[in-house]
């Protein structure tokens, strides 16, 4: 349209001096006009936690707590009686004073996490503490170290000390690395006994462990309080109990090294064109694209390339790829466990590096054909065994024996893994809704597949429960999170279940500490008795409990083999008669499985002990309660000839 020039002509102006007309811009269609992009919202920011003022009493209580619990551990070991353990374990017989010191341990790491600006030194200080308060109470509380299997691995060190470990003696052999290892130390040190190492170990490795899930789950949750709280549920799940002086400890502060390093700095995600991380979107209003076609586009994408400078990819390489090489010759199952997580992060892109999966798979093939070559060549069985029926007969059905403290202690034993697997799969879901990532869950699951390639016995199923756990605490503390966030007055509900969560740890844990409690004049009798024992004689248990095997490995006979004689204490009479030892040893800790575990009448070793003095074969040498050696009868002598 045009507009008309409504002045005056006459008003002096020449027609030049006329503005010209104007157009006018056309006025479209308003519907037709493209929408307006709204600004964000900006809300208020909150005040930053450096800003927020902490109650003066509030920055010395978790302080005051730690202080607490470390004076209460001496008046545990002074008020537990471990002469009246029976089926339920140490819980049973645990003095007021250590309940206390759990407690006060809980609560400096939970006032120190509610904080507003939690202090990290402080939280790692509370994280100790806790340890030793939980996985560390039957080393503050008893003499020396439990557990018979940790006083036989220290026999295999004194074993290796020469250098060439032993042939035909034990399967355990044929991965001496950390038998070497410890020997090294022991000669380098000018020490003679490991009686020490054996009984703080299980404390030191497990907060070794802890440090590892913190850096694994900075790698995967972030934040500043997840990370702590993921470590924390790892150690009060941990009831295993695999953190004994042992190869398979030592496996997995390795198995945690390469894990960081494959999912934290070595750590990728498969992008699409557009650096969007994850399978690609479709446009708003477009038909999603179909699965199998987003997962050959997610798996035809190339990862990404971690943001390190590459010195310090190279040392991470380094450093990685010496972990795997360490852990072929340390233990049987642990490099087959990295090895199928490598496998599954390098099928699905999540790390840079997969050369790694290289060096591992050769290190174990390697030391197989040359050094374990005899091993795998006689016990093959290993491999093709039974499987998993085998496994879960030997390591559930087998267990569930013993009195009433044993059954609860054994059923709960296999509840807390459902209950860890059931809020690893609610972490899941969330870590799911978050970043549509299912690998975490994989790397929990790969273990099962032991069971289904080989039979390593009744300590199979806690195997595939130790290598899942990191990972299965990391989700739940993912999950535990979440339902924080949606319902903050839910802290203090679970702030009483993690101290449930460690009483509990405490009674799983010590349920076997009625027959695996080791005390001082036991190891001093095991140790007298070898050294009295001319090199060459057989020296043989009651009962496979007990420091029996503490030192002459290499010099002393365990003993033959007969059926179902893999312990005297099955048939006294029959098997002694079939395997006829040069002397038999027997402590109160045989005595006790015996009743608690296998439902025998109270005395039973000592009655068979003099069933075995009446027999003539054998002569009593030394008694002191339930411990005794007994010696076999020399012939008498041959008449003197006419």
């Amino acid at each position: 349209m045009t507009s008309t020039d409504t002045r005056n002509p006459g008003d002096g102006r020449s027609h030049d001096d006329v503005d010209p007309p104007t157009m006018a811009i056309a006025i479209g269609d308003t519907a037709a006009e493209p929408p307006t992009t709204a600004l964000p919202l900006q809300r208020r920011q909150p005040r930053p936690a450096a800003q927020q003022r902490l109650p003066w009493w509030w920055l010395w209580l978790p302080p005051v707590f730690v202080l607490l619990a470390l004076a209460l551990l001496p008046v545990a070991a002074a008020t537990t009686d471990l002469d009246a353990l029976d089926g339920w374990g140490l819980a049973r017989v645990l003095g007021p004073a250590g309940w206390a010191a759990l407690a006060c341990a809980v609560a400096a790491c939970v006032a120190e996490l509610w904080s507003p600006r939690p202090r990290i030194p402080m939280l790692g200080i509370a994280t100790t503490v806790l340890i030793l308060c939980s996985t560390g109470m039957p080393s503050v509380v008893q003499p020396v170290a439990r557990f018979s299997t940790a006083w036989l691995l220290a026999g295999f060190t004194d074993a290796l000390s020469g250098g060439v470990p032993p042939t035909g003696i034990d399967a355990r052999f044929y991965w001496p690395a950390f038998f070497a290892q410890w020997a090294f130390f022991r000669d380098a040190g000018g020490a003679t006994q490991l009686d020490e190492v054996l009984r703080w170990f299980p404390p030191v490795i497990v907060g070794v462990w802890a440090i590892g899930i913190y850096a694994l789950a900075r790698s995967m949750l972030g934040g500043s309080r997840a990370p702590w709280a993921a470590a924390w549920l790892f150690i009060g799940l941990n009831w295993i109990e695999q953190d004994y002086f042992s190869p398979q400890a030592t496996g997995i502060v390795l198995l945690l090294t390469v894990l960081t390093f494959a999912l934290g700095p070595l750590a990728t995600r498969r992008t699409d064109s557009a650096g969007v991380p994850g399978w690609p979107v479709p446009h708003p209003g477009a038909p999603r694209l179909p699965l199998l076609r987003r997962w050959v586009v997610a798996a035809m994408t190339p990862p990404n390339r971690p943001t390190l400078p590459p010195r310090q990819l190279l040392l991470i390489y380094f450093c990685a790829a010496l972990c795997l090489l360490a852990v072929a010759p340390e233990h049987q199952l642990t490099p087959f466990a990295i090895i199928g997580q490598l496998v599954l992060l390098a099928v699905v892109g999540r790390f840079r590096g997969r050369g790694l999966v290289l060096v591992a798979i050769l290190a174990v093939v390697v030391y197989i054909l040359i050094a374990g070559r005899e091993f795998w060549m006689t016990q093959l069985s290993l491999i093709t065994g039974s499987g998993d029926q085998g496994a879960l007969q030997a390591g559930v059905a087998d267990r569930l024996a013993g009195d009433t403290g044993q059954i609860a202690v054994k059923y709960l034993r296999i509840l807390m893994p459902g209950l860890t697997w059931l809020l690893a799969i609610a972490g899941a879901w969330v870590y799911w809704r978050r970043r549509r990532d299912l690998v975490p869950i994989g790397l929990a699951v790969v273990p099962m597949a032991f069971a289904a390639v080989q039979s390593y016995g009744g300590e199979l199923i806690l195997r595939i429960v130790l290598y899942g756990l990191p990972i299965l605490s990391i989700l739940g503390a993912d999950a535990l999170r979440k339902l924080v966030r949606h319902r903050r007055s839910l802290e203090k509900v679970l702030a009483v279940g993690m101290l449930a969560l460690f009483g509990l740890l405490v009674l799983i844990r010590g349920g076997n500490d009625a027959y695996q409690v080791v005390r001082p004049d036991e190891v001093a009798l095991a140790r007298q008795t070898i050294a009295e024992t001319p090199p060459g004689k057989s020296i043989v248990p009651l009962s496979h409990l007990g420091p029996y095997g503490v030192g002459g490995i290499a010099t002393h006979s365990g003993g033959g083999s007969a059926p179902g004689c893999s312990q005297l204490a099955n048939d006294v009479k029959r098997c002694v008669d079939e395997i006829y030892p040069d002397v038999i040893i027997t402590f109160r800790s045989v005595e006790n499985e015996g009743v608690v575990l296998n439902n025998k009448p109270p005395g039973w070793s000592l009655a068979a002990i003099q069933e075995l003095v009446a027999s003539g074969k054998y002569t009593l040498k030394y008694q002191s309660g339930f411990n005794a050696v007994l010696v076999k009868t020399p012939p008498p002598p041959a008449p003197a000839p006419p």
